[in-house]
C-alpha cells in the first residue's frame, strides 16, 4: 500500500505541468482571487468573503478577505458574488485511444472545469505522448491518471485497447509490461478467467499498482472487494445482478463488504441512462456532436440507429433496468459506500467535459445531496488517489486547480456548469479562454 500511494503521488506531481522556468515566462508570479465564497467540500459549508493566493502551481494562502494582501505584481480576480470549488475530476473516461481523440477531447475537459481525469482504457503510446507534451510545454489539458491497455480474456470485448490474457502466466506478463511502461494502475475486464484475475491482482500488488475496472464473469463483486480490487465500474452486470430493489438483504451484505474493504463504486449513470433512452431524439440533435471527430460521431449515431431497430419492448426493458440502477446508487450512498463521479466519456453520447455535469445532476436525481455529488468529483478522487495533501480542497499547499462559479453548487448542483474561470495548474483561463477551447456555438 505504501508503494502504491507513493507511486500515485509521484505521478500526480509529474503531471502538474512543464519546467517552472518556462512557466515564469508566460504567467504572472501570483494570482489572487479576492473576496470569494469558498465552497469547503471537506466541511460541507460555504465560507464567504475569503481570499485565495496562488503562487506558481500551488495555493499558498487562504483566509478572510480583510486579512490578506495581494502580493506585489499579482493578477487579481474579483470574486465577489462568486463561488470557488476545487477542480473537478472525471474518474471514468476514455481519451487516450488515438491521437485525434487525445487532441480533441483533452481541451474539452478543461473548458468545463474538469482539471483531472482517470483514463480507463486506451493505449500506452498515447499516455506517453500526453506526458511528453506536458514536458515540452503547458497545453490546456487536464491531469491524467491512466491504465493504458485493458487486461481481458483470450477474446477481449474491446480488442483494440486490450491485452488478451488466456492464463495466469500471460496475466502476470501483461501487468509487468504495463508497469514497466508507466501505467498508473491496472484495469481488468469482463472476460478474464478466475485464474488470470488472481494473477493480475498478485502481480499488481508486487508492482505497487491498484486494480480497477469490471468484475470478471467468474468472480463475484464480494470476492473482488475482498481480493483488493480498488474500484468497480458501471453497476450494470457488475453488482446489479447481485443487488436490486427486490434483494434488499443481499444489497445490505454487499454494501457492508464494499464499505469495510473501501471498494469504490463508479456508477457512470449517464452512460447507463443513454443506453436506456437511446430513442430520445435529442441525442441525435445534441450540438456537442459537432465537436467530435467525424468518425466517432458517425459511430455513435449508427449505434443509436441499430438500437432503435430493436423495438419498443427492448427500450422498455432498458428503462426498467435503469430505474433499478438509480435506486442502487441511492442505496449505496445511504449505506456510505464510497462513490466516484465518472462518465465513460468517449462511449456513445457521453461527451468529454460537459457530461460530468450531467453525471452530477443524475447522482442528485438518484438521491445524493448536491454536496455529496460535488464531493464525488473533488474530495473523493483525492482520497481514492491517496492525494488529499495535494488536491481535492481549496487550502494552502494544494495544487491550484480551481473553478470559479457564478452560483452556489450546494444549493443547486447545476451551478457547476456556470463557470466564470478555471485555474489549471495556476494558469488562469477566463471565460473567453474557455470559449476558445469549446466555442459556445458547438455546445
Amino acid at each position: 500500500m505504501v508503494a502504491r500511494r507513493a507511486l500515485v503521488i509521484l505521478l500526480l506531481g509529474a503531471s502538474m505541468g512543464c519546467d517552472p522556468s518556462a512557466r515564469r515566462a508566460t504567467a504572472p508570479t501570483a494570482v489572487v482571487i479576492r473576496d470569494v465564497t469558498l465552497v469547503d467540500v471537506v466541511a460541507g459549508t460555504l465560507r464567504p468573503h475569503m481570499t485565495v493566493v496562488v503562487v506558481g502551481t500551488r495555493i499558498t494562502d487562504v483566509g478572510p478577505a480583510t486579512g490578506i494582501r495581494a502580493p506585489r505584481g499579482a493578477r487579481v480576480i474579483e470574486g465577489s458574488g462568486r463561488f470557488l470549488i476545487p477542480g473537478l475530476w472525471d474518474m471514468h473516461s476514455h481519451s487516450l485511444w488515438s491521437a485525434e481523440a487525445m487532441q480533441s477531447f483533452l481541451p474539452l475537459y478543461v473548458a468545463h472545469g474538469v482539471t483531472g481525469i482517470r483514463d480507463m482504457g486506451g493505449r500506452m503510446s498515447f499516455l506517453a505522448a500526453y506526458r511528453d507534451s506536458l514536458r515540452r510545454g503547458d497545453p490546456p489539458w487536464p491531469r491524467v491518471i491512466a491504465a493504458g491497455e485493458v487486461i481481458d480474456g483470450p477474446e477481449p470485448v474491446q480488442a483494440d485497447i486490450s491485452i488478451a490474457v488466456p492464463d495466469a502466466a500471460s496475466a502476470t506478463a501483461a501487468v509487468d509490461s504495463l508497469a514497466r511502461g508507466g501505467a498508473d494502475f491496472i484495469k481488468v475486464y469482463t472476460m478474464l478467467s478466475r485464474e488470470a484475475y488472481d494473477a493480475v491482482l498478485a502481480a499488481a500488488s508486487r508492482a505497487g499498482l491498484a486494480v480497477a475496472g469490471h468484475v470478471p464473469a467468474d468472480v463475484t463483486p464480494e470476492e473482488a472487494a475482498r481480493a483488493g480490487q480498488r474500484s468497480i465500474e458501471h453497476l450494470r452486470d457488475e453488482i446489479e445482478p447481485f443487488c436490486s430493489p427486490r434483494a434488499a438483504e443481499a444489497c445490505a451484505r454487499l454494501a457492508e463488504t464494499f464499505r469495510a474493504e473501501r471498494t469504490w463504486q463508479v456508477p457512470t449513470l449517464l452512460v447507463l441512462r443513454n443506453k436506456a433512452f437511446f430513442d430520445d431524439s435529442a441525442l441525435a440533435r445534441d450540438p456537442r456532436l459537432r465537436r467530435l471527430p467525424a468518425e466517432l460521431r458517425e459511430e455513435w449515431l449508427a449505434e443509436r440507429e441499430a438500437k432503435l431497430r430493436r423495438g419498443s419492448a427492448y427500450a422498455a426493458s432498458k428503462r426498467a433496468r435503469y430505474a433499478d440502477e438509480q435506486w442502487l446508487v441511492g442505496f449505496l450512498a445511504r449505506a456510505q459506500v464510497p462513490l466516484l463521479a465518472g462518465t465513460d466519456a468517449g462511449v456513445a453520447f457521453s461527451f468529454p467535459g460537459s457530461s460530468l455535469h450531467d453525471e452530477l445532476a443524475l447522482l442528485v436525481d438518484a438521491g445524493l445531496t448536491p454536496l455529496e455529488a460535488l464531493r464525488a468529483a473533488t474530495l473523493a478522487p483525492a482520497e481514492y488517489l491517496a492525494a488529499r495533501d495535494s488536491m481535492g480542497a481549496v487550502a494552502p499547499g494544494q495544487v491550484a486547480d480551481l473553478v470559479l462559479l457564478r452560483n452556489d453548487p450546494l444549493t443547486r448542483i447545476g451551478a457547476t456548469r456556470e463557470i466564470e474561470a478555471v485555474l489549471l495548474r495556476g494558469r488562469v483561463l477566463e471565460r473567453r479562454d474557455l470559449d476558445l477551447l469549446d466555442p459556445p456555438g458547438a455546445t
